[in-house]
């Protein structure tokens, strides 16, 4: 599995986008766009990827609009 695959398999499985993806684990929020058009990483960077990949922080989900509460005012609040 590429690293790329990896990476798309993490953000389905987590419900996470590429953007938040890519600044929680290299704080690059293009980071995961630049990579499907062609982007290679160095080794350092792909080292920090898979840290973060192996750290049960990474398979934290995001938190999702269906998760919010609304306001009387039809505002979204997080929990």
């Amino acid at each position: 599995m590429t690293l790329l695959e990896r990476i798309e398999r993490h953000l389905k499985d987590n419900h996470i986008s590429a953007t938040r993806f890519g600044r929680r684990a290299v704080g690059d929020p293009r980071f995961v766009l630049d990579l499907r058009m062609g982007r290679r990483p160095r080794r350092r960077t792909i080292e920090r990827l898979n840290a973060y990949l192996n750290t049960p922080e990474s398979r934290r989900p995001s938190i999702s609009p269906q998760h919010c509460a609304k306001d009387p005012n039809g505002l979204t609040k997080r929990p």
